[in-house]
């Protein structure tokens, strides 16, 4: 049993795979099949993606953790992890990001709506969760009904994946409370 239909089990939703597809290539056979999850977690609409890769790419595609909001909200968010460019350019203008905690500043790079950053970078269960993670998350485009959560390294067990629901959910309040 994979970690998508483990979590289906507990949440008690659907899951679907599709078929598996293989093609050949010069480098060997290449294997393909997109599994798909659908939870709800305290009345949200949880997705889980993962599209298994295999054969001669023995790699497997990150999985996506979308929370798919009640209706569509004005704001962008963009959280990653922060690479060497990022950080130098923290020494050049060590003041645009002043706001957020160093603990988060030092590991992620954000942007998006300024107001939306501060409400969740104050956020103590958010930025407990955040911190040591090796995540990207993102809405897209404004206007959006979605955040999607991918972890760097995919989904180790059910408490990891419970985590990033967490800081999921944490974005979801600060949105609709922004919007109130």
């Amino acid at each position: 049993m994979n970690i998508i239909e483990e979590l289906i089990e507990k949440y008690n939703g659907k899951y679907s795979e599709d078929l598996t597809k293989s093609l050949n290539s010069p480098i060997g056979k290449y294997v393909y099949q997109p599994k798909k999850g659908v939870i709800h977690v305290d009345g949200t609409k949880i997705s889980i993606n993962l599209n298994d890769v295999g054969g001669a790419m023995p790699v497997t595609e990150p999985f996506k953790i979308i929370l798919h909001l009640d209706k569509m909200y004005e704001y962008k968010l963009i959280i990653f992890p922060k690479g060497l460019g990022n950080k130098l350019l923290d020494l050049i203008l060590p003041k645009r990001s002043e706001f957020i905690p160093k603990a988060m500043r030092k590991q992620f790079l954000f942007e998006g709506n300024k107001d939306l950053l501060k409400q969740l970078t104050s956020d103590k269960i958010f930025a407990e969760n955040i911190i040591n993670e090796r995540i990207y998350i993102g809405t897209g485009k404004k206007p959006t009904n979605r955040i999607v959560l991918t972890p760097e390294y995919g989904i180790n067990d059910i408490e990891q994946f419970e985590k990033f629901v967490s800081i999921l959910k944490r974005i979801e309040y600060q949105i609709k409370t922004l919007q109130n």
